[in-house]
């Protein structure tokens, strides 16, 4: 599938500042929205079916009893400090999640994820080289009526370079939202986020929740199909048949992590943020099997690094550079 997804933000700004746009979307259509029931009946899909999970939207929600995994890798070529050298990226992920109904309307979900970015930096002293990161967020989906829905749920997750202590190492946090359908074919809602940084102040940031159906083949939406972690953003996505669809997307990543205790800053923390371009073609070979592969631009790149005083020693952008990656996903 292409999909084209959009995120704006005030890029450069402190992280406590940062913020998604207010989307504000109308539905021309004044369609009465057939009961659940009805839905169900007919082999459709309830209207709403975006959740946010741990710290950020996510791409599926379900009352019924689900299982999925995802796994996929992602490079982004070298790049040009401002200040002087070289620096690469690349990264692994693979995730998890088990959706389970407590009662009618009403669900739980268990998720997990490990992430390993490989960082490279030429002509410069490198800051950090290799940070794992593993997570695990549980939340829950309550469906009032056919319209309104309550989201929420809550995160630890443990970011550390190699050599670093990761008994200091967790971030914690949590989500609250809702949704409204307009209509078959538009939903919004929004809520807030908040979880603590490492040497910093908690992060409290909105949630934007977005499913327009604008035709039967194309669609605007906040379910991200890319696997890139901590992630606000929309994607367009255009139906090109039953098993392909294809788009362009954007995505705003942001990264805390834990530095190693022998490193340039000895127990110190490294902060990146991200904001890659891309367009995307997603194939379904079989059902609940899917194939991602995407390329595009880091058009926005910044890394920082802070002492274990969380004094700021140094910090830089770079320029932008082309990224490509493929993910897999299997739904159970």
């Amino acid at each position: 599938m292409l999909s084209v997804m959009f995120s704006a933000l005030a890029l450069g700004a402190d992280p406590a500042a940062m913020a998604l746009p207010v989307l504000s979307l109308q539905d021309s259509a004044s369609d009465e929205i057939p009961s659940i029931a009805q839905q169900e009946a007919d082999g459709k899909t309830p209207p709403v079916d975006v959740s946010p999970a741990g710290l950020g939207q996510k791409p599926e929600m379900s009352f019924d009893t689900s299982l999925s995994f995802d796994a996929g890798y992602t490079w982004q070529f070298k790049s040009s400090l401002d200040q002087g050298g070289r620096v690469a990226h690349g990264r692994f992920h693979t995730d998890g999640k088990v959706t389970v109904p407590v009662a009618e309307g009403f669900s739980m979900s268990l998720g997990w994820r490990y992430q390993y970015d490989h960082w490279t930096f030429q002509d410069v002293v490198a800051p950090w080289n290799n940070i794992n990161t593993a997570q695990i967020n549980l939340g829950f989906n309550w469906r009032i009526d056919q319209n309104w829905m309550v989201l929420g749920g809550g995160q630890a997750m443990w970011a550390v370079e190699e050599g670093g202590d990761w008994n200091d190492a967790l971030i914690g946090g949590g989500v609250g939202a809702f949704a409204y359908s307009f209509s078959k074919d538009l939903t919004l809602g929004g809520g807030v986020g908040v979880r603590s940084q490492l040497e910093d102040d908690a992060l409290i940031y909105p949630i934007i929740i977005l499913d327009w159906q604008i035709t039967d083949r194309l669609s605007l939406d906040t379910r991200l199909t890319t696997g890139w972690a901590n992630q606000s953003g929309a994607e367009l996505v255009y139906e090109l048949t039953e098993d392909l669809d294809a788009g362009i997307a954007a995505v705003f990543d942001y990264e805390r992590f834990r530095l190693d205790d022998s490193g340039p800053l000895p127990n110190g923390v490294g902060t990146t943020e991200t904001l890659p371009l891309t367009i995307y073609l997603s194939w379904e070979p079989v059902e609940d099997v899917s194939l991602t592969f995407y390329a595009g631009a880091t058009v926005y790149g910044r890394i920082k690094s802070t002492n274990a005083a969380s004094q700021d020693v140094y910090a830089d952008n770079y320029k932008p550079a082309p990224v490509i990656g493929f993910q897999g996903a299997v739904r159970f």
